[in-house]
């Protein structure tokens, strides 16, 4: 066949497809560049605390949201109003109050100021017992105990000071000449009344000094 007689093919030749898998050069350049952007910002959110991370999408900051306390209920005011009334009841009966509202004397005072913190004292010992119990630090509770021990010991010598101005009727030297004069007194008695007198006259006497130490302190004030 000839030249003039070879057909034409007017149709365009077939281009290759091209695999699904090639990427433009330029968009995975970009997209290596943006890898370790992605990856240093996720590094400073790890390192940073919660307040100075950077934000999210959505323009909240990062860590937990804060707290709204709820509105109290009826029930809620009910129980803080008894409460408060329960406070009170027991302020006018705490021993201290009692004192400082009647006539107030120092060595009283100060006595009852000792009772109290001998009181703190002991329930600082008992929890230092428990703590050990549980394994826990009782250093703290060892120190506070020290501390109001030490207030005793300071309050005993405040006490001590006004002895020259003060009559303890319940004292242990008191006593002992309280004991003598009413062994003095039934010696007399024996010596002068019968049986029968002593008997009802003691009893008489034993129901009268009923409470004297009270009375007794009320008059040395």
């Amino acid at each position: 066949m000839s030249a003039e007689e070879t057909p034409i093919n007017n149709q365009p030749e077939a281009q290759a497809p091209t695999p699904a898998d090639e990427t433009d050069p330029v968009e995975g350049a970009e997209a290596e560049e943006a890898a370790p952007q992605e990856s240093a910002m996720s590094n400073v959110r790890q390192l940073l605390p919660a307040h100075l991370a950077p934000k999210t999408k959505t323009g909240r900051p990062v860590g937990r949201p804060r707290k709204v306390d709820p509105k109290p209920t009826m029930s809620d005011l009910e129980y803080h109003a008894l409460m408060s009334e329960e406070k009170s009841k027991f302020i006018e009966v705490d021993p201290v109050v009692k004192n400082l509202s009647g006539k107030t004397d120092s060595a009283a005072l100060l006595a009852t100021l000792r009772m109290e913190i001998a009181r703190e004292a002991a329930a600082l010992h008992f929890q230092r017992q428990e703590n050990e119990k549980l394994g826990k630090d009782t250093a703290q509770n060892s120190t506070r105990r020290i501390d109001a021990l030490t207030r005793i010991a300071h309050i005993e010598l405040e006490i001590r000071k006004l002895a020259p101005d003060t009559l303890d009727v319940r004292g242990e030297k008191f006593q002992k000449v309280f004991r003598m004069f009413i062994e003095c007194m039934r010696q007399c008695a024996t010596e002068t009344l019968s049986p029968e007198a002593i008997d009802l006259f003691f009893n008489r006497f034993s129901t009268m000094m009923d409470g004297w130490e009270e009375r007794a302190s009320d008059l040395v004030r």
